[in-house]
Parts: C-alpha cells; structure tokens; sequence
C-alpha cells in the first residue's frame, strides 16, 4: 500500500514550486541587427544590475541571421517567438520590411512589437500590438523635402531609392513634398544596387548625365559609398543628403572618403545629448570603439520600456499592450533618453528629425537652428 504524504508536506512542495515560478527570469524576444542588439544588450544588464522587474531577471532570447531584414526570415522568427509562452513582448525588427512581414503574427498571436527603426507609413496600421520608437515617413519626406528646398534657390536635385516597401513609400511622400514647393527632380529612379560590377556604372552615368547639383539618397551607407565612388569623378562638387536608413557611416570602409560632407537623416539630437545618453554613448565607444547608430539608443530605450510596463501591469501579453497604448496619454510619458515619450492610436510617437553630417572624424551634428532659416 503506497505511503500517504503530510498535507504538510504537499503545501510546503507546492509553495517551493510556486517560488521556483515566481523566481524565473522575464523573456523578451529580440530580432535585430548588431548594433541594436547591443543596445538591448546592455539595457537589460543595466536593469538586472538594478535587482530586474520585480525581483526578477529580465532575460532575452535572441534571433539572429536574416530575420532582422529579410520579410520571409521575419515570419519564421515571429512565429517561433509568438508561439513561445515564455515570450512576454518583441524588440524587433531592424527593417520596415521584416517589421511589416513579422506584425501579421504578432497581432494574430496577441504579442506587443516595438521595432525600434521602422519607419514605412503602413507599420502605422499593422494593428493594435505593433508599436514603433521613430515616427512615420509620412513626416520624412517633408523633412527631408525642406532640406532640399533650404540647399540652394534651385536645386537639380536627383532622387535615387531602394525598390522596397520603405524606399518606395518614403520617395513617393517626398514627390509629393517637392512638388508643394515646385521642386522637379532632373533624375528620379531606383537603385537597387546588387551588382557592383554592372549596376553601379549604369546608375551612376545616368546620374551623371543628369548633372544634380544635390543627391537624395534612400537607402544604406554602403551602396551610397559605392555609387559616389562612380558619380564624383565627374561630379566632384556634387552634395548628398541621406535618409535614416543611412545609419552610421563606417571610416574603415574602402572609400570612405567618399562620404565626408554627406548629411543624413538622424531621429536623435546629438548636439543636445543628455547626460544619460553622453554616458551611454561613452560606455559604447569604451566597449566596441566605434560610433554607435540611433538603433543602439532606440532599442535600449524599447527595452526600458518594455521593462517599465511589465514592472507596472505584470506579465500578461494584453496588460502590456494596453499599458503601451496608454503612454503619454492615459498614463504619463516614458522617459526616453531623448525625453518623454508617447505614441498616438496607431502606436506611432510624434515626429522629430535632425541631421548629421559625415567628417572624417565620424558624425557631427548640424544644430537644428537651419530649420527656422
């Protein structure tokens, strides 16, 4: 005849068990690319430094590879997080078109997304769990379209884009900005650079022929690099402003030089830095001596955020979406490390643009007193 247990006993074992659950760390999943990753990194250990979320470690489980930038990889990896109870909210993904593709599971699966660095004006109505750290393109254009205005009294300006979700969107909102202020690029087409051997010259010698006097360029620093490697031989003088994509130039790259005089497009002031970000960005530049991209400073931010939230509604996935829905609105502001935050219906903050300009000692800031020029 079995032994019969105390009903002591049973009651201490289930109490060990129920501490044993309570113990266990908090998962967030993270999908982003290097820089980014750091960022999540390093504010989780800034948090477990400080005792977690409620006594608990915060811990991430990370997906690395394509699923960052690649829409198909994004499904893969959204699935394999969203299906994971364990996975209480997702940073993540790098690109708007990773982020577009990975919202569908998201909001299917009830799991808030805060990607960190997407922009494409359709992430705004991916649905109510997929939120954003950058404001729409919808306001990029316009922004960018006041750089192009503010650069000469007429400019020959050439648009060049990626063929993507977020290339696409972005030129078309700056089409129409232009046109507002009467502005007819001499040349406006995509470049997709995959070929460096076939498609660069062909670009570049139609952009040649076209003779801007300003390059507006939608896409990533390395093509950018690539292509004014062609264009300044016969252009020299030619100027280039960039958008977001863009991120951070890289001085080690070959031709680099190329780039020195570049203004590109950044969602952080770094000429009004605050003291907690100056101390972010030294600990960066101690650890990986380099110049860190805005990626890095969003993604710690989405990570704090998300802390934030778990530490005030508790672990389950709906609390947290509604707690985000009411930031700056129903519930006070998050203190970002560029100030208070807050996201609208759609899970968009409010636009903010800056620029930076490449030097051969990395970025500097252009104060944003040319905006009221």
């Amino acid at each position: 005849m079995p032994k019969r247990v105390a009903p002591q006993l049973l009651f201490s074992g289930f109490l060990l068990l129920f501490a044993c659950r309570e113990r266990a760390p908090l998962r967030i999943g993270v999908v982003l690319d290097p820089d980014g990753l750091r960022g999540a990194v390093m504010a989780a250990d800034d948090l477990n430094a400080g005792g977690g979320i409620n006594g608990r470690r915060l811990e991430l489980r990370v997906v690395n590879g394509l699923s960052s930038t690649s829409a198909k990889d994004a499904l893969t990896a959204a699935e394999s997080l969203a299906t994971d109870a364990t996975i209480l909210a997702v940073v993540g993904h790098t690109n708007s078109n990773a982020s577009l593709a990975a919202s569908q599971v998201y909001n299917e699966r009830h799991v808030v997304q805060i990607a960190p660095t997407s922009t494409a004006p359709l992430y705004s109505h991916a649905g109510p769990y997929s939120f954003r750290m950058v404001p729409s393109d919808l306001y990029q254009g316009e922004f960018l379209a006041k750089v192009v205005a503010g650069d000469s009294p007429h400019p020959r300006v050439a648009v060049l884009y990626e063929n993507d979700d977020y290339g696409r969107s972005l030129r078309g909102r700056l089409a129409e900005e232009l046109a507002v202020r009467d502005i007819q690029p001499v040349y406006d087409a995509p470049a997709s650079v995959v070929d460096a051997i076939t498609d660069i010259p062909d670009i570049a010698q139609a952009v040649v022929r076209a003779r801007p006097n300003l390059i507006v360029w939608i896409g990533t620093e390395g093509e950018l690099r690539q292509l004014l490697a062609v264009v300044q031989r016969s252009i020299p003088h030619v100027r280039v402003v960039a958008s977001d994509r863009f991120s951070v130039p890289r001085p080690h790259e070959p031709n680099a030089q190329v780039l020195y005089g570049v203004r590109y497009v950044r969602f952080r002031a770094a000429d009004a830095a605050s003291p907690a970000t100056r101390a972010l960005t030294a600990r960066y530049e101690r650890q990986f001596h380099d110049e860190h991209s805005d990626q890095f400073l969003l993604a710690y931010d989405a990570v704090r955020l998300l802390a934030t939230a778990i530490t005030a509604v508790g672990t389950e996935r709906g609390d947290i979406r509604d707690y985000l829905a009411g930031v700056g609105t129903s519930r006070p502001a998050f203190a970002s490390l560029d100030g208070p935050l807050r996201f609208d219906a759609n899970g968009d903050p409010p636009p903010g643009y800056h620029l930076a300009e490449v030097t051969s000692k990395g970025s500097r800031p252009i104060p944003d007193a040319w905006l009221d020029q």
